[in-house]
């Protein structure tokens, strides 16, 4: 889990039983950023999936995993020097067999670093 260390959470909203909407603070001197890329910090993408799926997770209460990713489009890069904070919107639908369709989107005012379409799996649940 990347929550509290990588990044933390500032404010959470949500709008309605499926829809999250959080405000984030990244971490800029975490030890990813000393790798990806030395001198130049740009957040690896799957960190950012990682992101979503922990948002989702705090949301539902449960331990989730990625199960489908139908459309993943990286619009921009991430640079905690540049944009430390960070909006998440997701819209999480329950569907059979405890799935999650997830709709995501990681943003700062206009410009759109991720969106997502997938589907997201509880692990053992027993419910």
């Amino acid at each position: 889990m990347l929550l509290n260390d990588f990044y933390r959470i500032t404010k959470t909203e949500n709008k309605s039983g499926n829809d999250i909407i959080s405000e984030i603070e990244i971490n800029p001197e975490h030890e990813i950023f000393k790798g990806h890329f030395p001198g130049n910090p740009v957040m690896p993408g799957v960190v950012s999936l990682q992101i979503i799926k922990e948002a989702v997770s705090l949301h539902t209460g449960k331990d989730l995993m990625l199960k489908q990713a139908k459309n993943i489009k990286f619009t921009a890069m991430i640079k905690p020097d540049i944009f430390p904070v960070l909006s998440l919107k997701i819209n999480c639908l329950e569907t059979e067999n405890n799935e999650y369709k997830v709709n995501a989107r990681i943003y700062f005012n206009e410009t759109v670093f991720l969106k997502l379409s997938g589907l997201i799996f509880a692990v053992n649940d027993n419910n």
